[in-house]
This record gives structure tokens, sequence and C-alpha cells, in this order.
């Protein structure tokens, strides 16, 4: 600190206090003014204007001078850790303005009550609001209104579990849906300052990739009603199999016994496992959808919600699988109470909404 007397021969106190003020180098450095003459309210004034820090009039107790230097260099440190802070705030809001708008998607920062505070060029366009018009609003307000409260609870979901969470959804006005991607910002201490959230643009790959899966279950279609047509003829076959039957002998009937099972058997293990692959290929994550929720499930249940699940009827299946259609409609009813369904319309809805 510097201790400056009004009046002083060559230079007077207020002339040097303006030098020290404008000079870069000492314009931080508190200034004590003592003066014995210039005592008033208006000179006091004058004094703190052009820059000192407090003012002491003579004549002054040795006890008083050693209180006010001392909360004075107290009140310089203070000042001094809180631009050291400011800066590194300066510096971290510099990196992070440079960091989200070097990501070519649109990028947000804010704080923990949802309070934008930044947002990149990809963002501005998103909305086709300027920068400053958006700053200092709730983001809560450009979304869907629909969708907020699910934001707010992802948000909430984030500070609780302190780790980076991603989810797709239709975030803004429009058809365009959106990964969502949101990571916690840290201060020194540890704290928690705010939220940045990058939203990546899926829509035209979405688009794709349902052309691609209506591909598929086009082809899934066409196999099974392709497997039912020779189905059909294995059943031909199996019925005359069954008419030459009681024209041969004991061990003829046997032997077209053993036939006709080993058939049915090779060929229900051949169309199931032609139609799996291919229904996999359709709807990727059905099965692991529905075994997370039901482990309980046998292969055939798992079989027959796969069948289920591609439109085809009791009819159709007990074609597949060389069974009867009322075998079939039986364990349709097990299957609707082991999934705790309450009638048929029920679990065909079921299995088409289960993995969406």
């Amino acid at each position: 600190m510097i201790i400056l007397d009004w009046n002083m021969p060559v230079l007077d106190g207020i002339d040097t206090l303006e030098i020290l003020k404008k000079n870069d180098s000492t314009k931080d450095i508190p200034v004590l003014m003592i003066t014995g003459v210039m005592t008033s309210s208006e000179d006091l004034s004058f004094a703190m204007a052009l820059g000192a820090i407090d003012f002491l009039k003579k004549p002054f107790d040795k006890l008083e001078l050693s209180a006010r230097v001392r909360n004075i260099l107290l009140l310089s440190h203070s000042v001094n850790l809180l631009k050291e802070q400011n800066q590194r705030l300066e510096d971290k809001n510099l990196f992070i303005t440079s960091l989200i708008e070097s990501i070519p998607h649109p990028v947000i920062y804010c704080s923990m009550d949802g309070i934008l505070l930044m947002c990149n060029t990809f963002f501005e366009h998103l909305l086709k609001h300027d920068k400053s018009e958006l700053i200092g609003n709730s983001v809560y307000r450009y979304f869907l209104s629909e969708e907020v409260g699910f934001h707010v609870q992802k948000d909430i979901e984030l500070a609780q579990n302190k780790a980076s969470l991603s989810y797709e959804k239709s975030v803004f006005h429009g058809e365009k849906t959106f990964i969502v991607s949101k990571n916690l910002v840290f201060n020194d201490q540890n704290n928690q300052t705010g939220i940045i959230t990058v939203f990546t643009d899926i829509s035209d790959l979405k688009k794709i990739n349902e052309e691609v899966l209506n591909t598929k279950k086009l082809e899934l279609i066409s196999n099974t009603l392709k497997l039912m047509h020779l189905n059909e003829m294995n059943n031909s076959l199996i019925n005359d199999l069954a008419k030459v039957n009681q024209h041969t002998s004991k061990d003829g009937q046997e032997l077209i016994r053993q036939i006709t099972n080993k058939f049915k058997m090779n060929m229900t293990e051949q169309i199931w496992n032609d139609f799996e692959t291919r229904f996999e290929n359709a709807f990727d994550s059905f099965y692991s959808v529905l075994l997370e929720r039901f482990p309980a499930l046998t292969p055939n249940e798992r079989k027959l919600c796969a069948l289920l699940r591609s439109g085809l009827s009791s009819k159709d299946i007990a074609m597949l699988t060389f069974q009867n259609p009322q075998s079939i409609d039986v364990a349709r009813y097990r299957l609707r109470k082991k999934l705790n369904l309450v009638n048929e319309e029920n679990l065909i809805d079921f299995l088409l909404l289960i993995d969406k």
C-alpha cells in the first residue's frame, strides 16, 4: 500500500494519486490519503473519487494509523484473491466458450437450475434467435412444453448420480429427433456449477434406419409367406403318408410314423432357424428387452412372442410349427397370464410396443 500526504513539496498528494491511478503497474495499489488541512467532506469525496481507498485526518493516533494500515492490507489481499478467482473463472468461461463453439452440433451451458449461460452458433441457428436474446433465460422455455418435466428430471438425475448421460428425444418444435448428451461442470472446490448439453440431430439417420428396417420387415413377411406355402406342401405330403399308412404292414406303419416325426422335427427346426435369423435382423432389440423384463419366459414362449410380433395368427403359427390352432390358443392364454396382461388385444399391443 501507499501512504500519501495531501500537501507535499514539488508534487502534492492529489497529483501523485492521479499519476498512480493512470499507471497500469500502480493503479491497483491501495492508497491511504493523510491531511491536516483539507479535511472537509468535499475533500474526502474528491480524494476517494480519484482512487484513494481511505482518508485519515491529522493529527492522528499511532494506534489508529496502524489499524487503518492493517485493515487496508487485509482488504487488498481479499480483493487480489477475488480478482484471481474472477480471472480463473473468466479463463474457464473462455475455455468453455471455445469448447462449445468447436463442437459441430448445438451446445449449451446452463446453471444447475436451467438458466442459459452460454450457447454456440449452431444453437442460435437451431432456435433462430441471437445469442443475446437467449442468454439469461430458462432453457426449458425453448423445449416442447409437454417434455419439460422429462428434461428437468434428467437434470436432477445427472446432479444426483454425477455421471454423464444421454437419451433420445424430440426436444424442440418441429420433427427433428436428437441424442441429448449431458455433462456436469465443477469448480475448484468440486462443487457442481453447471451442465453442458450437446444436441446431436439424428433425424436423417433415424429415417434411413427406419427405411432399412421396413425393408427387413418386408423381407421377413415375404419369407414367412414362403415358409407357410412350403409348410402347406409338407402337410399335404404328411397327409398322403397317413393315407398310405392304412395299406401297409405293421412294420411299414412304424416306419412311416418315424419318418413323419423326424420330418416334422427337422422342418420345424429349419423353419424356426430361418425365421429367427430374419426376425432378429428386423427387430434387433426385441429379444433383449423381452428377456430383461421377463427372464422367466421359456424358449417356446419367446418363440411365440416373436411369431405374434410378426403379425401371424394362431392358424399361421400352427401351420409353421406343425401344431393345431387350439394348442396355439392355449399357449397364447398362458403367455398372457405370464406377462400379466388382461386380454388378447393387450398381448398384441404389448408385443408391438415392447421394443419401442
